[in-house]
């Protein structure tokens, strides 16, 4: 599951870079109506690693809303690490 999450973010990330190399209205368009199907890959693929975890996907993805929502107050949206 995981390589799996992983493969298809890879394909999510050869788009954006095949994107920025032509910036080109065109190539961006074409890139983003061929998103959905890769974005559903990575969804379909966190939500079964999710259940295979015993974690409810609808739980992960509130706490991770919860914790922008608190960073965003305490003004940390920013920066990297798992401790702002």
């Amino acid at each position: 599951m995981v390589l799996g999450l992983v493969d298809e973010a890879g394909e999510i990330a050869e788009k954006v870079k095949n994107w920025f190399a032509t910036r080109t209205a065109t190539s961006r368009n074409s890139t983003v109506t061929t998103w959905p199907p890769e974005l559903g890959d990575v969804l379909w693929y966190t939500s079964v690693l999710a259940n295979f975890l015993g974690l409810s996907p609808d739980n992960v993805a509130q706490r991770k809303l919860d914790e922008l929502a608190d960073r965003q107050h305490l003004a940390v949206l920013g920066g990297s690490g798992d401790n702002r």
